[in-house]
């Protein structure tokens, strides 16, 4: 019923006791105190903080609040562990221990579980169910509270023991700030103090410290190209020697001591993440099904051997405990000669439910889904949502159908990457939060809930608006793949420009149908948010255009300008709307310096959306140098007059300045000419041996060839190529002082096989005495394009506070078994300032 009426009812599914009427405010008076148990922890305080705070915004009546746990005269609405508590009140043991409890005892309230995080949950499902309060996104902006009657407050109470469907959930990247961290509890994502089989990821790296056993017991670490490779004291991403017996001993012997030092801790973890090095030695593959398997990097036999070996072992002193593992990656697919997995063995399976738009993907999914659920007892999920990416990524009805189909095979936990972007994706985050305590949820019921609720009479607008973004997500493209993490011109193609002016043109819609006080402003953020969004999407379609026209006469070259004209316009558009952006004071604001501020925004890309107005210019002025010199000086002069500040104007007439002034190159041996000796000390995980004269090597995994082959370069010279397996990247050091400008340049060659292009061109900052700088969002990169010819890539940098020098990073990701890529005549020129 309304809350006009005095009255709420909750209705909860688990209830089996007769609701009975509790009053907690008459005639403007309160009528029931609130007791918080005795030096009740953080999260078990704020429940009662936020309990007194929306009674009074309802029914404008603030309810006292006891700390101390004792027993109250009348109505008592008990937080926690408190006098009047009876051991019955807590859940049983034999339950989930992040179930919570609801008891209606003698016109008292009691909220309990065998944690304070829990009694927490109790508190908020209260909250939620009898109070009808919302909190659809973090901050007072988003939430809702219903207008009650003022001086008046009776609820309807129902007995409820409640387990969430998903546990443990497991949200990493969703708490930016205080406001996100409150959000997190009040919908009930965080995790109880105790959990079951949560501990699953990378850890063997903490069993075999390299301080420890480096010097003493090398075998115990991985053999890479016929050497022991003993790992940095920070470098997780290796596995050790699993066929050692020793190994297998002492990671019993730790995962032992492991359990009797936490003994509220169900599970020991010997699982991995993104390994780059494994160990090579003929016991090791002996464990693989095939002979060529640890070439083409595949590990599930050799890793389900090992997890087996442990999990029997432990089993044996510790039979209620757990091994975890991540199915993942290197160890995913189903090994050939492990038919099942201990029956204390659980593991996490990873999967992108984004990308289920992708012909065949959902079902490859659920196939492989179901066939590990019939290997492993204890199975769970593990998903990326958000993937730090700032374009819509927002896909509601694939995640429902996750969920469900998930709890159909008894998947138990889930851990999440969230890092999503919330003034896109806040429907589906708040339902996704919903429907892991209830699976059964109707995913389409909950998104009317909150247009409804957020948006008042604009909620039909706004439901279009959100569909448009659903569906402009799952809409395949040319050259989209949907694996956004850290790549910009990914993120520029998840949406279309015209359903970015589709969406633009239903937020202004929605914006003047709006009737409450908080609607508009949720509105200007989600309008705020698309429009930042839209620009890189807008600028690589035009930047592509301009990379692949060509100027035969006046007429294209005149078109040519003009488009990079249009092009200098939108980068400084967004240059300033961008910087505008980080310092909002509301959700898009916070997002934004919370992915900033944790390397995720890869804002420093943009150079990828707008290479082309470079590319474009130059080609023009080079038309204009052939065809019509005596015009040239003109042309020039018009790009320093008309163009806006911004990153491609900048970048156009750093080009020029340099043709025309001739700096000195700061980069040594730019064009690896110089074979001789290279005796520098390698910085962090770099290698100097094998590489050229003042140049290091760095490589993902140890199987890319870094050489330097004479007669290939631009002009017959010698040029530095890199050949196959998982990428690295040549790297230079250039010193530097803050605020000034440079810029950098580098000619590449793909050799990848027809239709694929490998090979980028970045920088990254570091600090005066050393370790990257942390503003991963300001170090640009640019990616070369399909062509069988040498390409100039060029960046405009500004050295940012807080650095001292800047890498040169001439490299590639994956190159698979044929692809190569050339790099040739590097150029590091400091500009005038001013």
């Amino acid at each position: 019923m309304p809350p006009s009426c005095g009255a709420f009812l909750w209705l909860l599914l688990a209830g089996t006791g007769q609701a009975q009427q509790v009053t907690l405010a008459h005639s403007g008076r309160p009528t029931a105190t609130l007791v918080l148990q005795a030096n009740a922890p953080d999260r078990l305080t704020q429940a009662a903080d936020d309990l007194q705070a929306y009674v009074k915004k309802i029914s404008d009546v603030e309810l006292p609040l006891n700390r101390d746990g004792k027993r109250v005269n009348g109505t008592g609405l008990y937080l926690g562990l408190c006098e009047p508590s009876l051991d019955t009140d807590v859940p049983d043991a034999k339950l989930n221990p992040e179930t919570y409890a609801i008891r209606v005892r003698d016109g008292n309230v009691f909220f309990a579980g065998r944690y304070p995080t829990p009694a927490a949950f109790a508190v908020y499902s209260f909250i939620e169910g009898s109070l009808g309060v919302r909190w659809f996104a973090p901050g007072d902006a988003w939430e809702y509270v219903p207008q009650g009657k003022p001086g008046e407050l009776t609820v309807e109470v129902r007995e409820v023991v409640a387990t969430p469907d998903t546990s443990p959930r497991i949200w990493s990247g969703h708490a930016w700030v205080d406001s996100w961290q409150r959000w997190n509890l009040r919908n009930k994502t965080v995790m109880s103090e105790v959990v079951p089989r949560r501990q699953f990821q990378n850890n063997l790296h903490r069993v075999f410290p390299p301080d420890k056993y480096g010097k003493t017991n090398p075998e115990f670490y991985p053999l890479i190209n016929g050497q022991r490779w003993i790992p940095a004291p920070d470098d997780a991403h290796w596995r050790p020697c699993e066929s050692n017996p020793e190994v297998v001993r002492l990671t019993v012997e730790y995962a032992r001591k492991w359990f009797d030092d936490h003994p509220n801790v169900d599970s020991f973890s010997v699982g991995m993440d993104d390994i780059s090095h494994l160990c090579s030695c003929p016991n090791c593959r002996a464990l693989d099904p095939h002979a060529d398997s640890y070439e083409k990097r595949e590990f599930s036999d050799r890793h389900y051997k090992f997890v087996n070996a442990v999990a029997r072992e432990v089993a044996k002193t510790h039979p209620d405990r757990y091994i975890g593992t991540l199915i993942y990656a290197i160890a995913r697919e189903l090994p050939e000669t492990v038919p099942k997995l201990e029956d204390n063995v659980f593991g996490y399976i990873t999967e992108t439910s984004a990308l289920w738009w992708q012909d065949g993907r959902k079902e490859a999914d659920h196939e492989l889904t179901r066939q590990w659920a019939e290997r492993c007892k204890h199975l769970s999920r593990y998903d990326y949502y958000g993937m730090g990416t700032f374009a819509p990524r927002l896909y509601p009805h694939a995640m429902a159908a996750q969920l469900k189909f998930d709890k159909s095979l008894g998947l138990e936990g889930m851990y999440t990457e969230v890092y999503t972007f919330l003034p896109h994706t806040a429907p589906m985050i708040w339902a996704f939060a919903k429907m892991q305590w209830d699976a059964s949820l109707d995913i389409d019921q909950l998104l009317a809930e909150f247009y409804t609720k957020a948006f008042g009479k604009a909620a039909g607008t706004m439901a279009q608006y959100y569909s448009l973004l659903e569906r402009s997500w799952n809409t395949p493209r040319p050259g989209r793949d949907g694996w956004v993490h850290r790549n910009l011109v990914r993120q520029a193609l998840s949406i279309s420009p015209d359903d970015c002016d589709a969406g633009m043109a239903l937020l202004d819609k929605a914006y003047a149908e709006a009737d409450t006080d908080l609607a508009p402003q949720r509105i200007d953020t989600a309008r705020a948010a698309l429009l930042y969004a839209s620009y890189p999407t807008k600028e690589y379609g035009l930047s592509q255009k301009l990379i692949a026209d060509s100027v035969a006469d006046e007429r294209e070259a005149e078109s040519m300008l003009s488009q990079v004209e249009q092009l200098m316009r939108l980068s400084a558009e967004r240059q300033k709307l961008w910087a505008a952006a980080m310092d909002r004071p509301d959700l898009l604001g916070e997002n934004l310096r919370g992915l900033g501020g944790h390397g995720y925004l890869v804002t420093g890309q943009v150079a990828k959306v707008e290479s082309g107005g470079a590319i474009g210019a130059l080609k023009a002025l080079a038309w204009y140098a052939d065809q019509a010199p005596e015009r040239l000086p003109q042309v020039k002069a018009r790009f320093a007059k008309t163009a806006p500040e911004g990153d491609v104007a900048n970048a156009v007439n750093a080009y020029l300045w340099v043709a025309e002034n001739k700096p000195p190159n700061l980069a040594a041996n730019p064009g690896f000419e110089d074979r001789g000796e290279n005796a520098a000390a390698a910085e962090k995980d770099w290698e100097t041996k094998g590489a050229p004269k003042g140049w290091s090597l760095w490589s993902r995994a140890g199987n890319t060839d870094f050489r330097v082959q004479s007669g290939v370069g631009r002009d017959g010279s010698a040029a530095a190529v890199l050949t196959g397996g998982s990428g690295g990247t040549y790297l230079q050091t250039v010193r530097a002082a803050p605020g000034e400008h440079y810029l950098v340049t580098c000619w590449a060659k793909s050799g990848a096989p027809a239709g694929e292009v490998v090979g980028q061109f970045g920088i990254r900052f570091q600090k005066p005495g050393g370790g990257w700088h942390e503003r991963r969002d300001l170090e640009p990169q640019v990616d070369l394009v399909e062509s069988n010819d040498w390409q100039m890539l060029s960046l405009f940098i500004t050295v940012p506070e807080g650095a001292g020098s800047f890498v040169l990073m001439p490299g590639s990701g994956p190159l698979g078994e044929e692809a190569s890529v050339l790099f040739d005549d590097v150029a590091a020129c400091r500009l005038k300032q001013g």
